[in-house]
């Protein structure tokens, strides 16, 4: 197989459920050849990377992926799954000479700033972002954050452990909801809150909490419930709790990093939720949120509707 030039790279997002590649032009910032495997249908990341590159038909020299997991020094381990790599690893197994690990959060915090006003869907504040740095809350399975600072002409990402932070309540019946939720003592984190498995656990909570056992539903189920004109009182009430919950937690993170450049909401489940993010319950909290200066109620709050953000970021950080 022949090698491409410079300027073109395998991209990736590798995740506990998809796995996402395309050929990028890194100096056009554009993709092509572009592909989605399901994870569960590999058993490392050499198999599935080896699927993608026998259809392509030149090889580039650069690879750069971005994992929903923890990266550091070259070596990546895929959150919810025993998937361990390194760099090094696939640059023997591929002859690639220059292969870039990183996480997905900040792949997708590079991304942000490129983004296009038609891939971004304004939830909260009327007000235009003004100069200054970007909050990018990244939810999936799990929640992951990140600040963006301007640096001259670029941006300087760096990615936070808010998932860490404990799950405050303001009221007795959040605290009766959490206990119903909660599955050892100890304190509740926000990553066990603020994710799609989170919201499941939710809507089970409040079926328990009325003496109905759990749905086990998913979130496409539970959000379809919530739409319905009759509505199951359980998911609508799930899905109202956790807007409002996300609100708070995103106006905090806002006062917290001084986001004044905006909040950008990433990955599937802001999308699935996104009929029910743009009024009600998420706007009212976030407004709220950052203290009684106001603050929160002052910065714009996005949903960004690109599917591939990721793979961009993987691409910018060969560019």
């Amino acid at each position: 197989m022949s090698t491409l030039s410079d300027r073109h790279a395998i991209v990736g997002e590798i995740g506990s459920t998809h796995l996402r590649f395309a050929l990028a032009d890194v100096d056009e910032l554009t993709m092509d050849h572009y592909v989605s495997f399901r994870t569960s249908d590999f058993d490392s990341i050499e198999l599935a990377l080896n699927a993608y590159l026998i259809s392509l038909p030149c090889r580039p020299g650069r690879m750069s992926l971005a994992v929903a997991g923890d990266v550091a020094e070259g070596q990546a381990h895929l959150a919810h799954l025993p998937w361990i790599f390194t760099d090094k690893r696939l640059q023997d197994a591929f002859g690639v000479p220059v292969v870039n690990l990183m996480s997905d959060i900040r792949a997708v915090s590079l991304a942000v700033p490129l983004l296009a006003e038609h891939e971004l869907l304004r939830v909260a504040a009327t007000v235009s972002p003004q100069p200054g740095p970007k909050a990018v809350v990244l939810i999936e399975r799990d929640i992951e954050t990140a600040i963006i600072v301007p640096n001259g002409r670029d941006w300087k990402v760096t990615c936070g452990r808010a998932a860490d932070i404990t799950f405050g309540v303001e009221d007795a019946d959040e605290l009766l909801v959490l206990n119903t939720i909660r599955s050892h003592p100890g304190r509740i984190t926000v990553g066990k809150i603020l994710t799609s498995t989170g919201l499941a656990a939710l809507h089970d909570a409040l079926r328990l909490r009325a003496g109905l056992n759990p749905s086990g539903w998913n979130i496409s189920e539970i959000t379809t419930a919530a739409s319905l004109d009759e509505r199951d009182p359980f998911a609508k009430e799930a899905v109202e709790r956790f807007a409002a919950w996300l609100g708070r937690f995103a106006g905090d993170l806002a006062a917290a990093y001084g986001a004044s450049g905006g909040v950008y909401l990433v990955g599937s489940l802001p999308n699935d939720l996104r009929d029910f993010l743009t009024d009600g319950p998420f706007r009212a909290s976030f407004a709220r949120a950052g203290g009684p200066s106001g603050f929160a109620s002052t910065v714009p709050v996005y949903i960004v509707k690109a599917f591939n953000v990721g793979l961009r970021g993987a691409t910018l950080a060969l560019s």
